[in-house]
């Protein structure tokens, strides 16, 4: 029941209110506002207002000088060069990022492969034609120096 009270007060508050205002010059010469009629007998000029309790809406483009329109076709290329220069730095951080989810998978793929080299005591490697060989010294040293170089240049 409150909450019905509350919205009906609302909403009569919110009408549109319409009132006639009378303005007449009285017989001191003084300007006098009122929304009842003036006093016939002393009256030198009357005029009926009509006050509106919204003013009735003008656009935009219709005010506005060419300056101002200058102004405002300025700032909207201004606004389109700002967009296309977020636009460009949103691509740029986002290929920024794929190259570093990039670099951080060939990091790990690095150690893994230097931890390969350097702790398996026997190892077997692909020749070429199918066949698995067993590493020697210098190959194993060679791997783990390919190893090292790849962690260098991707483990940042």
């Amino acid at each position: 029941m409150r909450y019905l009270i509350f919205i009906v007060s609302v909403l009569s508050f919110s009408l549109p209110v319409s009132a006639q205002l009378f303005k007449w010059v009285d017989e001191q010469g003084k300007t006098q506002y009122s929304d009842q009629p003036p006093p016939s007998a002393n009256v030198q000029n009357e005029q009926q207002l009509k006050i509106q309790a919204s003013p009735t809406p003008v656009s935009a483009a219709s005010t506005m000088s060419d300056t101002e329109t200058d102004k405002t076709d300025e700032l909207v290329e201004q606004r389109l060069e700002y967009d296309k220069r977020r636009q460009e730095r949103l691509k740029k951080e986002a290929q920024r990022k794929t190259e570093a989810a990039e670099n951080q998978k060939k990091c790990v793929d690095a150690q893994s492969r230097l931890r390969v080299f350097s702790e398996s005591p026997r190892l077997r490697i692909p020749d070429g034609k199918g066949g698995l060989v067993y590493a020697d010294d210098n190959l194993r040293q060679q791997k783990i120096d390919e190893a090292n170089e790849s962690i260098k240049t991707f483990c940042k």
